[in-house]
């Protein structure tokens, strides 16, 4: 018998803040308990499972899921309380049943813990389901944090300045304020503190097709929540993501190289991105037909995000009905609707409609750089990998209030001795698109000239001021606005809107 040790003892503390205690379970799990689905019933307990608190059940759990395996698959059930395990991998025909009431909880041990808590690779139909919890035990995965959480706005609102040699260390900034009150697993304070081991994921499925998560809560990620990696025919609903609004890397959705995904009533709480899609390096594939319905997303980062890492394309994008808050910690959500290629991607045909906000610092940001993560060399100086392309945004029917920033959209223009290169944002539709500030004091500090943002990290922190409060653009071809509305702070002195027109 085998009880579960922590690797980091003195880690694990919760603060009033770090969750969202006001989530309407009842609005998206359903307690009706699906045993059957004319599949052969695995039970845990019937493999040596049991529910006494701190016992570790790695290995009936696995031998569960194994005889499931010989079986040609079947219902994977955990049911009767809480069940601490290191890392379980699903295989082809099986669903995942957590039974409402009860949990699947990860180890504390970071050696019980390879890659991620729940895994499936290269495999079809699974089901993760039952109304229950899947629960990562974050905290005991990163160090404290600087400071405890905020619950009140704050006096005066302030980006760093582009020129900040640590924009995470301009104090009184917005950047500054919630960085102090995340949670890392490295030192990122050069305090000489080790490393953290934690898992890269708590739910890791890689390269698989048709793959249902409903009805399913998943609580206290360690890093990413729900990872879809070069997976394809993908639906995620009713699904609660209760996660440390402060414990790093804790993005909610995860689609990388995944194609035919829907996301349809989710609930988000997490410290990360909410819902992003990436296409790194490692797909070598193009990814299209994502499609997000019906969602309200609470983060301190980027509420809906396509990027940062964005090497192959990204096509059809849809996000719809959905709601963007951060509605009890401050400061706001770094942004609503974030649109961005770094690395070489070209991203096309996105839209994103019907969209309210509450608390998000700034509400739409579209950024096109060549930061090129991978620091790919090409004989020409001005590949693909250093551009890619954004064109074809819709946005239409977007409130936002309490806002902290403006909308930032931004191309690029470069050149060397040689060879310019004008890599412009193109047909971009805003549309019904209103905007009301928070109204406390602000700290303006516009540059004399707004440089290109080229190799920077695509946030609107990095970005800095701008001369406009409402919605600045600059290098776009075809954009077109349409009943745009701000409402700014009573101390403002910027126009509400610019669109520079900028010579090749």
């Amino acid at each position: 018998m085998e009880y579960d040790i922590p690797t980091y003892p003195e880690l694990g503390n919760v603060y009033l803040g770090d969750y969202y205690e006001s989530i309407p379970f009842e609005d998206y799990i359903y307690k009706k308990d699906y045993k059957s689905y004319g599949m052969q019933i695995f039970d845990i307990r019937d493999y040596g499972a049991v529910p006494d608190d701190g016992r570790l059940n790695t290995e009936a759990i696995n031998k569960t899921i194994e005889e499931s395996k010989i079986a040609g698959g079947g219902v994977i059930l955990i049911d009767g309380g809480t069940y601490l395990s290191g890392t379980i991998q699903l295989y082809s025909n099986m669903i995942l049943h957590i039974a409402s009431g009860s949990v699947l909880q990860a180890s504390r041990n970071a050696e019980k813990m390879n890659k991620a808590f729940i895994i499936a690779q290269y495999s079809e139909n699974i089901t993760i389901t039952g109304g229950g919890t899947i629960c990562g035990n974050g905290e005991w995965y990163v160090y404290e944090p600087r400071k405890k959480p905020l619950l009140k706005p704050l006096d005066i609102s302030a980006l760093p300045p582009r020129d900040a040699i640590d924009i995470n260390g301009v104090p009184d900034t917005m950047r500054y304020h919630y960085r102090q009150r995340i949670r890392y697993a490295e030192d990122k304070y050069d305090e000489g503190l080790p490393p953290l081991k934690r898992p890269d994921y708590m739910v890791w499925i890689k390269e698989c097709q048709n793959v249902t998560i409903r009805n399913i809560v998943l609580e206290d990620s360690m890093s990413w929540t729900l990872n879809f990696d070069c997976s394809r025919d993908i639906i995620v609903s009713h699904t609660i993501i209760n996660n440390n609004r402060h414990v790093a890397n804790t993005d909610g959705i995860d689609i990388t190289g995944s194609s035919n995904v829907m996301i349809l009533r989710c609930f988000i709480a997490t410290a990360d991105d909410g819902i992003v899609i990436k296409n790194p390096n490692h797909t070598q594939r193009e990814m299209t037909n994502i499609r997000i319905n019906d969602c309200r997303i609470q983060t301190v980062m980027n509420a809906f995000k396509i990027g940062t890492e964005t090497k192959y394309d990204i096509s059809d994008v849809v996000v719809e009905n959905c709601h963007f808050e951060l509605p009890d910690i401050y400061p706001g959500s770094v942004s609503g609707i974030s649109i961005e290629s770094a690395d070489g991607s070209y991203v096309r045909n996105v839209s994103v409609s019907n969209i309210t906000m509450d608390n998000i610092t700034c509400p739409l940001f579209i950024a096109l750089n060549m930061r090129n993560r991978d620091g790919i060399e090409y004989p020409d100086r001005f590949p693909r990998p250093y551009g890619g392309g954004i064109e074809n945004i819709h946005i239409e029917n977007i409130q936002a209030k309490n806002a902290e920033a403006p909308s930032l959209i931004s191309g690029f223009l470069i050149s060397n001795n040689t060879k310019k290169v004008y890599k412009p944002i193109k047909s971009v539709a805003i549309k019904n698109f209103y905007v009301t500030y928070r109204d406390n004091d602000e700290k303006v500090q516009v540059p004399e000239t707004i440089e290109e943002y080229l190799e920077e990290y695509p946030e609107n922190n990095n970005f800095g001021d701008v001369d406009a409060c409402g919605l600045w653009a600059r290098h776009c071809e075809e954009i077109k606005l349409e009943n745009i509305e701000i409402i700014p702070r009573k101390v403002n002195t910027r126009d509400n809107i610019r669109i520079i027109r900028q010579l090749q």
